[in-house]
């Protein structure tokens, strides 16, 4: 049925987490904008919480809540920006490498000190209050990612811009997490490459892009062979047990994501 006061907006095809993001803020006129993920929800009271925070801390550019999982677990919120060691530690051989483990770490688990609202570097982005003018100033969400790193990309663009990004943790959602993308894990898995690559090349020095590029391309194939053997391993043991068929698939389809990266997407990746 109808909502009072919802307009609904359809682009008649997928264009991507970020164009259809900033489709959906086209013409707003609100102080502010919410983008929320279709498998996220709110906790009552939540956006009241984040838009007051921004009200009272004109610092602010992007808020963002404390997420958990459905059965209660607490989610991961925040992060660090994706470094190219970070995200070669991630996608790579080379994540072996001490220096790339701990690149990973602090991209992975960033400081956030205190129990209040703080500034950090990147907010998850299932869940964004966003003031409209200062989106606006920055260009919105980059249309080049198709899907991954563009909360990432946004919340650089706007601590650069002079604002700041702040987690508030009094405010509260349920997050499923990849519940829109796990059926589309193999199809998928090339454009978080993708766009892990655009990432690197939008922020990195010239030194850094062409480090990042030459290791990528050398230690990405044999991680993919790796993780290929491994999750058809696991996929087989699960496949034994009735109560373990569900990870069983989800193996099956990660293993598929890796043939698919040596193979079908292989030069999609390298294109980058």
């Amino acid at each position: 049925g109808e909502v009072p006061a919802v307009e609904v907006r359809s682009g008649g095809r997928n264009v991507g987490f970020a164009a259809g993001c900033n489709r959906a803020a086209a013409g707003a006129t609100t102080d502010h904008l919410l983008f929320l993920n279709p498998d996220a929800i709110l906790d009552a009271g939540t956006l009241d919480v984040l838009v007051r925070h921004l009200d009272r801390h004109p610092e602010c550019g992007v808020a963002g809540p404390a997420l958990r999982y459905p059965d209660g677990r607490s989610q991961p919120s925040v992060r660090g920006d994706p470094t190219p060691a970070a995200l070669l530690h991630k996608y790579t051989v080379f994540k072996l490498l001490p220096s790339v483990r701990r690149a990973y770490r602090r991209y992975r688990e960033p400081e956030t000190p205190g129990p209040g609202p703080r500034p950090v570097k990147v907010l998850m982005g299932c869940a964004l209050l966003v003031r409209t003018d200062l989106f606006r100033a920055v260009g919105g969400f980059d249309e080049r990612y198709f899907l991954y790193y563009e909360e990432a990309d946004l919340c650089r663009r706007v601590r650069e811009a002079g604002a700041q990004v702040h987690f508030v943790p009094e405010a509260g959602a349920v997050h499923e997490g990849g519940a829109s993308a796990s059926a589309e894990v193999p199809r998928l898995a090339a454009v978080r490459l993708v766009s892990a690559q655009r990432y690197v090349a939008r922020f990195a020095s010239r030194g850094s892009r062409a480090a990042f590029r030459g290791a990528f391309l050398f230690g990405f194939p044999p991680r993919a062979m790796a993780d290929l053997l491994r999750d058809t391993a696991y996929a087989a043991l699960y496949g034994l047990w009735p109560r373990r068929r569900e990870k069983a698939g989800r193996k099956a389809r990660e293993a598929l994501a890796s043939l698919r990266l040596l193979t079908l997407d292989l030069m999609k990746v390298a294109a980058g």
